[in-house]
Parts: C-alpha cells; structure tokens; sequence
C-alpha cells in the first residue's frame, strides 16, 4: 500500500453489534478478519443471543480485541459500548449480516493519510436481495447539513450513505457524542448530522466496499417504520438547528411529504390487510364464544 509503512497503519476499530444472526455472522467476521490489516482491532457486541451466534464467534476469539454476549438495549447501545473500548484512530461498524469486499481497510487508511481534512469516508455499498436483483448504489453526494435534511431529495431517493460503506476518524464520533440510543432505525442518519453539524468533512470515493444484505428477518425491512422514525428525526434537526439552514423551510416541507406518503401507504396496506380472507375469518372466530 503506497504512502504507508508497516509501522505507520493507523489502527482501524470495526464493531459487530448482533442478536440473533447466526445465519450470517460468519460471513461477516470473515470478511473483516480476512482484509489481513496489519493494525486491526475488531469487537463483537452480541446482545445475548440464543442461536448459534455464540458458538461462531467463540472459533474466532483468538484474532478478536473483545467480545461479550449480554442482553442490551439495542444495536445503538451496543456500538456504543463497542467504541467506549476502542482504541483506534479510525472506527466503522459492521452489522451481523453485512459484509466487506476485499482490500478496503487499506484503501481507508490511505484514503485518511492523504486527505487529513477529511473526517468521514464514505465508498460505494451493494444491495443484496433475496431474489437476486442486486445493485450498487452511487457513491454519497451529501456534504452539508441541508444535503443530509433533504430526505425526500437525497435519502428516499437512493443518494444517502450506506451504513456499511463509511468510516470515520475518532475525533469525529466523539464530537458527535456517540450515537442516540433511543433511534431504532435512523441512528446512522442522526450521527452523519450530528457530525456535520460539528463542521465534520465529508468525502466519497467510488469504491465498492460493502454489501447490506436485505432479508426477512431485519429490522429495515419496515420501511414505513424506518421513514417515520427518519422523518421525526429530522424534524427535531430542523428544529435544534433552525439558524443553521438557508431554506428551512423547504425542508421542513420534503419531512413533512416523506411522512404523508409513508402514512398514505400505510392506510394502504392497512385497508388490503381489512379485505383479505385471513383477517376477515380471525376477526369472525375472535368474536365466537365456545362453550
């Protein structure tokens, strides 16, 4: 790797938060253990879980810098008991069920050694479907406060930032404060703000570094869930940074038409759900009295 030598690798921190995901976790220990970074410190923080989860991260536990198994409050929680240990210079988490294309730990850490304004780096992640209709998204455009609060322009239309494919320096996170523990599904979108907010650097490159696999059983499967909790949020920013915005209230109308449409679909779905054979004949036995 140009521009760096053995003994200058700044150590790269990546968190596992999982519960439950002894399908994939394998897959995703291998891929951050098999990037063969000369200065890696990797941490799992499982939340307890009662499958096989366990088992599969003990086989690894010789190449991991800590691991515990222990019920939490939820993925937000666990990345941050995860970084409170971490010793690096660079942090990233990877979820239980998402994995790294090769070679990226040193593409990071170049990246960071050539660009020391940047504070954020994001690169290119793939959607992986069970139907196999895969696809690799663009690279993130957003840069500012106002690019990450249009979440009708830029998030709900695919420019956003992809988890998985971003890394971030130390100081950056702590500026942040962490992640907020009360989001369920937004908590990687409220950090990217709280770190903009702060006059954090963001930069993209175009580099397929990650796959956010899509299945069944993720929490991000409730897009409706997912949208509201997104909107809620940002409305909070908008009203926390008011002074900040150019155009707030052009914001404040992409939250408020990202809401209505995620309402309006669920009323949809609602009303399919009222007209199908299955409800209908729940509803008829709930009301039968047996004797």
């Amino acid at each position: 790797m140009s521009g760096l030598s053995t003994v200058q690798h700044p150590r790269i921190s990546i968190v596992t938060p999982s519960y439950n995901q002894g399908a994939f976790i394998e897959e995703t220990i291998q891929s951050v253990l098999d990037q063969g970074y000369p200065n890696l410190e990797y941490i799992i923080i499982d939340g307890g879980s009662s499958d096989q989860s366990v088992e599969i991260i003990k086989k690894y536990e010789p190449w991991l810098a800590y691991w515990i198994s222990a019920p939490d409050k939820g993925q937000s929680q666990a990345i941050n008991r995860g970084f409170a240990r971490a010793k690096g210079d660079t942090f990233a988490w990877l979820n239980s069920d998402d994995v790294y294309e090769m070679g990226v730990f040193a593409q990071v850490a170049e990246f960071f050694h050539q660009r020391p304004d940047v504070d954020v780096v994001s690169g290119r992640c793939r959607f992986w479907y069970p139907n196999d209709s895969d696809y690799l998204l663009d690279s993130s455009p957003l840069r500012t406060l106002e690019d990450f609060l249009k979440i009708k322009t830029n998030w709900a239309s695919g420019r956003l930032i992809v988890q998985p494919e971003a890394f971030f320096r130390r100081r950056a996170f702590e500026m942040a404060n962490g992640i907020r523990e009360d989001l369920t599904y937004s908590l990687d979108a409220c950090l990217w703000m709280d770190m903009v907010k702060t006059g954090c650097v963001f930069h993209s490159v175009d580099r397929h570094w990650s796959n956010f696999r899509v299945h069944d059983n993720q929490k991000t499967w409730n897009a409706n869930a997912s949208r509201q909790e997104l909107a809620r949020m940002a409305w909070d920013q908008v009203r926390e940074n008011f002074k900040m915005l150019e155009d707030p209230l052009a914001i404040t109308d992409e939250i408020i038409q990202l809401l209505e449409e995620s309402l309006t679909n669920e009323r949809r779905l609602s009303s399919a759900l009222r007209q199908s054979t299955s409800y209908r004949v729940g509803r008829f036995l709930t009301k039968m009295k047996f004797w």
